[in-house]
């Protein structure tokens, strides 16, 4: 009962955060296959009879080892994928990371599937700013995890405002091509009502530079056209934004529209408010 409880207070919290359009997969994608293997899934888990079932909550990445406590691995997501945890009762070590491309969950149970491999949390944090202010939600988070893959390489993080450094020069431009990679839904808009669907596992697609503001890198997702655009959706938040053909992850998925069609936004990593807070965990360049 207790499992069934928190389970429904989740799906309560995620009902809320998406009512003021924040996103939770890769909408006109195609499988990653290993094109990013420090993209991981974040789930929680409960045990009964012996058994851990794990539920998908966010996406992320392997950011490298935390500064000053290196057996500790930092996994980079959004303050929104954690913020619950306290709230619900619910302890560090139900926290679980996989970077099994195959991962994917069950469209009925919601159970993960797909995934051989699974890394346990051993703390959690997100910024105490978390959620005060729309403009700047202040949506940074991290689970330490006790180990990842031997030999994972991490996602490369910016420099400091980098992405304004690029905007000066020219580079950023509504062609301008950033790379998602998640583990969320898939949303299909073919025919009626929008769908969502489990993925086949780790989704890659690309999206086109549409706007930067002083916290959020937004990005034009038109996930029904035929011009290649892709976007995140529900269960892809935290996920990194590469520049693209790249490992520099200059964003994490934050939000977008409610049907994950239009438009995505995301919490830029290279801002004075992101890097005092990630710096506290990471080695920043």
């Amino acid at each position: 009962m207790r499992r069934v409880r928190l389970l429904g207070a989740f799906a309560a919290s995620l009902a809320c955060l998406a009512a003021v359009g924040t996103a939770l997969a890769i909408g006109n994608g195609v499988p990653d296959g290993n094109g990013h293997p420090n993209v991981g899934m974040l789930a929680v888990g409960f045990e009964e009879d012996g058994v851990v079932t794990r539920f998908p909550v966010c996406s992320g990445s392997y950011a490298g080892p935390r500064v000053g406590r290196p057996a500790e691995k930092v996994f980079l997501t959004a303050g929104h994928c954690v913020a619950w945890v306290p709230e619900e009762g619910v302890s560090a070590d139900q926290l679980w990371v996989t970077f099994d491309t195959t991962a994917t969950f069950d469209g009925e149970t919601g159970a993960v599937t797909g995934a051989s491999t699974w890394h346990q949390a051993s703390s959690i944090a997100f910024d105490p700013a978390f959620g005060r202010n729309l403009g700047n939600f202040h949506d940074y988070g991290v689970v330490l995890l006790e180990d990842v893959p031997s030999g994972l390489a991490p996602v490369q993080l910016p420099t400091a405002r980098l992405l304004d450094q690029m905007a000066a020069r020219g580079a950023l431009k509504p062609g301008t091509v950033f790379d998602n990679v998640g583990y969320g839904f898939v949303p299909s808009f073919k025919q009626g009502p929008p769908q969502f669907e489990p993925p086949p596992g780790r989704m890659f697609s690309t999206s086109r530079f549409k706007g930067l503001t002083q916290a959020y890198l937004k990005l034009n997702m038109n996930s029904d056209s035929k011009e290649g655009n892709g976007g995140s959706c529900f269960g892809d938040s935290g996920s990194p934004k590469f520049v693209h053909g790249t490992n520099l992850a200059v964003a994490t998925t934050f939000g977008g529209d409610p049907i994950c069609r239009a438009e995505n936004i995301n919490s830029r990593l290279d801002t004075a408010e992101a890097r005092a807070f990630y710096g506290q965990f990471l080695a920043l360049p």
